[in-house]
């Protein structure tokens, strides 16, 4: 650092000139802005000030130890040189910290607070997020560096919830034994970053790019005690999943202008969905012949057949948009249907996909609690079985809640873990067989590539019900035949044969994709040059063609004028959306070494270039 009165260079941690005693200022070490003496964020981009102290290196490095073996692999897999990603930062702090730690001992207290980060840790291990840094009674948290998942926003926010969680139930112990009340609250924002290289001790270094960390560490400061507070950048992300408390536009220290704010309150009831257009729709094109072979399944199944369909597609393509086309068309009088859901963190929830389905079944919400899914568990066990009730009823209701309470639970809890699961099987097949025997049921399986492997086994067994019954089961996956789910698909083909009718979604053609923006934008107003950049970017995706308009929308280049669209200013230089890098990092990471440096290498190429120009640059490498 140079002494700005006589330029005499001196150590960063220098508060006065060592050579004329001249207070010297505490400038950020990424972009040299002047900064206030205890900031822990850069004001104008965003990076972290000061380097760890030993006590918060040892218990980061404790932190690192216990991360689970499958983050540790994807982690060290991230070979990141210096990459630029999009991460939801998740900034948690401890509440009044500095007046709690003043009234205790200080190995106390450092006891209490190696404890919480223990604590809180494990639900950002469950979501894959890491632990970038620790400082003091701080911890930042990303979601989407190193590893990166398309919905890393959802996975911050339900890690800041199962988090303030933990923190509940240690601050119990915290207040039987030191007496004084332990707290904390959550700050997250989405933004850029630079990422760095993963050491063999999980640790890497990063780059704030704009505000990104600062923002988040601003959320924190703002939130209320035990809350989670959340940017406009986050809260676009996650508004469909999450009930948001809007808080308005608040002032925050470090920002020139007002922050629109959100305080999470707690998952809907009934979740939204994520891709699509709000206020524009438009009919499904391009799936005419995939529709109708659907049709033809149902109606075999309407007929008394049992029947297996298979819907495979890379993200975008449109397959739940084609399943609830098919839904919408074959009705609810001649089929009974029911769904279930994997979600991409879910393959360490036991049975999470046929818990999923069995409360879609008793059609309550994934939200209700023991006493609402008991109620209906009551109700349909009594219809269907009467006075046998009792020989399904228990194994279902300790199947969608360990917890219940009841003598005939008693009796499955003392039963081994496989007696336990030929059980589960026995009373699935009975509820399925005494279902389809009333009305043909349909179950449509979602994103089958993350199941379970609990539910898996189940499933593949339950296939063999579609001799017996009218049963239709729907298999939906994306083309990862390395997932444990893609099991599931191999089961269905060897299965059923002929029985089995499989569907393989491709890009639009340009015919359909022109068609899906026409829908969408009642475009005859829209000039040409701009219907072209959309379907350039998009490649036939229809995920990617509403989201690429989407971000044309928000950000001023299409603008709606009377009845039609047009351009508001040039647009040939957006970037792509940041959900859609998102998607597009998450496949990247999968990629191998090789085919990463290939990538790297095609896209300072260029867009459109031959193999013989990229392997000649390869050969050079």
């Amino acid at each position: 650092m140079n002494c700005a009165n006589c330029g005499t260079a001196n150590p960063a941690n220098a508060r006065f000139c060592l050579n004329c005693g001249h207070a010297l200022a505490n400038r950020c070490s990424n972009c040299a802005a002047e900064l206030p003496a205890n900031a822990r964020f850069c004001m104008s981009c965003g990076q972290p000030q000061g380097g760890a102290n030993a006590a918060e290196e040892a218990r980061h490095t404790r932190l690192a130890a216990a991360t689970p073996a499958p983050l540790v692999e994807k982690m060290r897999a991230a070979h990141l040189a210096g990459e630029r990603k999009v991460v939801t930062c998740l900034f948690a702090d401890v509440v009044g910290s500095t007046a709690l730690a003043e009234q205790m001992d200080a190995e106390d207290w450092t006891a209490i607070m190696n404890r919480a980060f223990v604590e809180v840790s494990r639900p950002i291990y469950h979501y894959e997020g890491t632990i970038a840094r620790l400082m003091g009674d701080a911890m930042l948290v990303f979601f989407g560096a190193p590893v990166a998942h398309e919905d890393d926003p959802l996975r911050a926010v339900r890690a800041s919830l199962d988090l303030l969680e933990a923190v509940r139930e240690y601050a119990k112990d915290v207040r039987r034994q030191y007496g004084i009340e332990f707290q904390m609250r959550v700050g997250l924002n989405t933004g850029p970053v630079v990422v760095g290289e993963v050491g063999t001790d999980l640790k890497y270094e990063y780059t704030a790019m704009g505000d990104a960390i600062n923002l988040a560490a601003r959320m924190q400061s703002a939130a209320r005690a035990m809350t989670v507070l959340i940017s406009e950048n986050t809260h676009r992300f996650i508004a469909p999943v999450f009930d948001c408390a809007d808080l308005g536009l608040i002032e925050l220290k470090g920002k020139t202008e007002p922050v629109r704010v959100y305080e999470v309150i707690a998952p809907k009831a009934e979740a939204g969905r994520l891709r699509g257009l709000a206020g524009l729709e438009s009919p499904m094109v391009g799936r005419d012949a995939e529709l109708q072979a659907l049709f033809q399944v149902s109606a075999a199944a309407c007929a008394g057949l049992g029947r297996a369909a298979l819907v495979i597609g890379e993200p975008g393509l449109g397959k739940s948009r084609l399943i609830a086309e098919w839904k919408a068309a074959a009705g609810e009088a001649a089929l009974q249907w029911a769904e279930g859901h994997c979600l991409s963190y879910g393959q360490g929830l036991a049975y999470h996909l046929l818990l999923d389905l069995l409360r879609s079944l008793l059609g309550v919400p994934s939200a209700a609690g023991e006493s609402e899914t008991r109620t209906a568990l009551t109700g349909l066990a009594e219809d269907l079985f009467g006075n046998s009730a009792a020989e399904v009823y228990p194994y279902l209701g300790h199947l969608l809640s360990p917890q219940m309470e009841g003598a005939e639970f008693d009796r499955v809890r003392q039963l081994d873990p496989q007696t336990l699961q030929a059980q589960y099987l026995a009373a699935l097949r009975r509820l399925l067989q005494t279902l389809a025997a009333r009305r043909p049921v349909a179950l449509i399986l979602d994103d089958v590539h993350w199941a379970d492997p609990s539910s898996t086994e189940l499933l593949i067994k339950l296939l063999s019900l579609t001799a017996e019954a009218p049963l239709l089961f729907c298999f939906v996956a994306r083309p990862d035949r390395e997932a444990p789910g893609w099991k599931l698909v191999a089961a269905a083909r060897e299965t059923m044969g002929a029985g089995l009718t499989e569907l393989t979604l491709t890009p639009l053609t340009e015919a359909d994709s022109r068609q899906l923006v026409s829908n969408l934008l009642e475009v005859e107003a829209l000039p040409d040059r701009i219907r072209a950049i959309i379907l350039q970017k998009a490649e036939g995706n229809p995920f990617f063609v509403e989201e690429v308009i989407r971000m044309l929308i928000d950000r001023g280049a299409i603008v709606k004028r009377g009845e039609g669209w047009a351009a508001g200013k040039e647009i040939e230089n957006v970037e792509i959306p940041d959900n859609l890098q998102g998607l597009l990092l998450a496949r990247i990471d999968r990629l191998s070494d090789d085919a990463k440096r290939t990538l790297r290498v095609a896209s300072v190429i260029g867009r459109q270039f031959s193999v013989k120009v990229l392997e000649q640059v390869l050969a050079r490498g």
